[in-house]
């Protein structure tokens, strides 16, 4: 595993750490939500500006990017993968999980996830 701060040299990494507020966190906390990201990460094959970027689309005829829904919901199946396969259950599912949620929404791609309901 690679030290945080390789992650946080992410153009959509820093965006996410200053929308979210994340600096204010405790250190060791910002840690666990990168080295799930990363994780995540990994598990997909791509690095953070990537992930991001495949949710969005240009249209043919204007070149205007949109989000779209069809991505968005595959890698919130990739995320619903990646919990399972780390075998996360109950509350650390849907807290592990919303980590990545958070990155995306924080990036424009919204990916609604589950609350814990305890």
């Amino acid at each position: 595993m690679s030290a945080p701060d390789d992650l946080r040299s992410a153009r959509t990494v820093k965006h996410w750490i200053a929308s979210a507020k994340l600096e204010s966190e405790p250190a060791e906390q910002v840690d666990k939500r990168l080295s799930i990201l990363r994780e995540f990460l990994a598990h997909t094959g791509r690095d953070a500006d990537g992930l991001v970027e495949y949710c969005f689309l240009r249209k043919k005829d204007t070149g205007e990017r949109f989000s779209s829904v069809k991505r968005r919901g595959e890698v919130d199946d990739w995320i619903e993968e990646f919990v399972e396969h780390n075998g996360w259950t109950g509350k650390d599912a849907v807290v592990n999980g919303n980590i990545v949620r958070s990155f995306m929404i924080h990036n424009g791609a919204v990916i609604q996830g589950r609350a814990w309901r305890g």
